[in-house]
Order: structure tokens, then C-alpha cells, then sequence
């Protein structure tokens, strides 16, 4: 069984590449090649070369992961629209020039409507990012597109994967997730903003689901058994955890954890910050027999210090933007 990752060298990717290598044959193809994940360097907008090598691979299940996926409306639109609609476009008619149906594309939470309720598959779709609303687009291009399909909406994904010795983990360029930049800062006895105290929360400050990494490996791992088995799949399924837990909470938690007393700050609010943000996975433990049991918040802030420690010892800097 062959299986191809497309944006194999991004944290998800890393991650999924080294969970999934024992059990296929798995290929990866990024924009960005990296020493630790063996691919081939191929940019999906280049519809031709994409469809050769295809044909070359016949890979019998493709997971989409590479995208322009940083949240931050400064980057230029025509970029998002480029990396994610045109690229997924490309990917979709590179399949079907080849004959191959069989297709798991990584979407975002990004694209609900927030509310204050549990958020389900059902739930209003309102994309408000430039990001969101490309991963949109190519939700729908791969609705009508005939492919046998599973597409994932992720809610908060963090923490690292250690196997065999190697460990992989988050490093963006600059960091703006909250569990690697609380941990990153605690460790290192450097300034954390809390962005609000206001909210409608027990605490005052966001409350968040967060889903740790081996467990959406898992999700993706069980989505491609479940393509093998169901030839005519059209499936959207939540991929979060359900816990519900504060900024304030995580912060606490590290705090006691690592037994170095956090340098902290309340600041402001962040434009379009909502009180809370959870999902049910009702959907994705019946279709898959998925369970997040990975994404108890002690040990993703565990593992997450693994790779900190990692970070350190190989005098790797997090780097960081604004108040982050």
C-alpha cells in the first residue's frame, strides 16, 4: 500500500511520515525539503509535473496536507489562493488524469462560525480568514469532484511525537500557537501575554480544544482503513478533543509541571478572539472508531517539553512575533 503526503516536510507531516512508514510504503513531496524527512521537492501548482510524477508514484491514497496555512491576513491573498485553491485544484485533476480516487485533505476549525456552543459537523460554515475561506474552496472542489474522500477539520493541534528515538515537533517561523509559546517561554524564564481576561469563561480568559498530535496521525491513519473500505465515501469529520480548557488553566498547569514560576502578562484582546471554541467528535469516533485518547492536556504539555528539550539541546531558538 502506497500512501502520499503532500506537504511532508510541515509539522504535520513530519509527524504523520515517520507514524505511518512502518505500516506503508509512504512518498512525500514538499516545496521545502528537509534532511529528516526523505521527499522530493515538487510545487503543486505546476499542474504537469505534478500529473508525471502521478503516474510515475500511483500512490493508492493521497493525503493533502501542504497548504499556505498561517493565520495572518498580512500575507498576501493571492498567495493563500495560489498554495491552497489552485494547488488542491491541480492535485485533483493531477488524480483523475491518473485514475486515482482515493483522496484525505487536512481542512481547518478555522471555517466555522464562531459561537459559544459545541461546535459539530452540522454547524454553520462562516470563514472569516483569507485562510479559512480558501480552505473552504477546496472543501467543495473536493465535495463535487467524485473522489472517494475524507476531509478533516482540525481544531487545535500541538505537542510532539516521539518514536524510535526521533522526535519531531512544532517550529514555525515566527510561533503563534499557544502551548509551544507558553512552554518555549516558561522554560526559557521569558515574558508570556495573555491575550484577555474578559471573556465569558470561569477565569475570564479563552477557553480552547486542543488535539494532540499522535492523535490526529491516529484520525488520518484510521481515515485511510476506512477508504479502503468504503469505495464511495464523501465524509467531513471534527478532529479535536473536546476538552475544554482555559488559557489561564494551561498556563497553571505548566507552571506546576515544569516548577518554574511563569513571567506573565494580561494584555489585550485579539480581533475575532471568541469566549470558547470546542468540538464534538461524535461523528469521527462512529466513521472511524477514533478515540483522542492521546490529548489529555498533561501529558500534550509533557511531550511538549520533550521537544523543547530537544530544541535546546540542539540550540534551536523559537522564533516569535509581536507581544508572542
Amino acid at each position: 500500500m502506497k500512501i502520499l503526503i503532500t506537504g511532508v516536510s510541515g509539522y504535520i507531516g513530519s509527524c504523520l511520515y515517520f507514524y505511518l512508514k512502518n505500516k506503508f510504503k509512504v512518498c512525500g513531496i514538499d516545496k521545502i525539503i528537509t534532511k529528516r524527512i526523505p521527499s522530493k521537492k515538487y510545487d503543486l501548482k505546476n499542474l504537469k509535473k505534478i500529473s508525471i510524477y502521478l503516474k510515475q508514484e500511483k500512490p493508492d491514497i493521497i493525503i493533502h496536507l501542504a497548504a499556505q496555512s498561517l493565520v495572518d491576513e498580512t500575507i498576501n491573498k493571492k498567495k493563500y489562493y495560489l498554495n491552497n485553491v489552485i494547488a488542491t485544484k491541480n492535485l485533483i485533476n493531477a488524480m483523475r488524469q491518473n485514475n486515482l480516487n482515493n483522496l484525505i485533505f487536512s481542512s481547518t476549525a478555522a471555517l466555522y462560525k464562531y459561537k459559544n456552543n459545541i461546535i459539530t459537523e452540522t454547524s454553520k460554515v462562516y470563514p472569516k480568514s483569507t485562510y479559512a475561506k480558501t480552505k473552504y474552496e477546496c472543501e467543495k472542489m473536493i465535495k463535487y469532484s467524485g473522489l472517494n474522500s475524507i476531509i478533516l477539520r482540525f481544531f487545535n493541534v500541538c505537542s510532539s511525537l516521539k518514536l524510535k528515538g526521533k522526535i519531531i515537533g512544532e517550529l514555525h517561523d515566527p510561533e503563534t500557537h499557544l502551548i509551544p509559546t507558553i512552554v518555549y517561554k516558561n522554560i526559557f524564564r521569558k515574558k508570556i501575554y495573555i491575550y484577555g481576561d474578559n471573556y465569558k469563561t470561569n477565569d475570564g480568559t479563552c477557553i480552547r480544544d486542543y488535539v494532540h498530535i499522535i492523535d490526529i496521525c491516529s484520525a488520518i491513519k484510521k481515515s485511510i482503513s476506512h477508504l479502503l473500505k468504503h469505495r464511495n465515501t464523501k465524509e467531513i469529520l471534527n478532529i479535536g478533543s473536546s476538552n475544554k480548557i482555559t488559557n489561564l488553566e494551561i498556563l497553571k498547569k505548566i507552571q506546576k509541571i515544569t516548577k518554574i514560576k511563569s513571567n506573565f502578562k494580561i494584555v489585550g484582546r485579539r480581533k475575532g478572539d471568541i469566549d470558547k471554541l470546542s468540538c464534538s467528535v461524535k461523528k469521527a469516533k462512529k466513521i472511524l472508531k477514533w478515540q483522542p485518547i492521546n490529548s489529555e492536556i498533561n501529558k500534550i504539555i509533557k511531550d511538549e517539553i520533550l521537544w523543547v528539550d530537544y530544541l535546546k539541546r540542539n540550540k534551536i531558538k523559537r522564533k516569535f512575533k509581536n507581544y508572542l
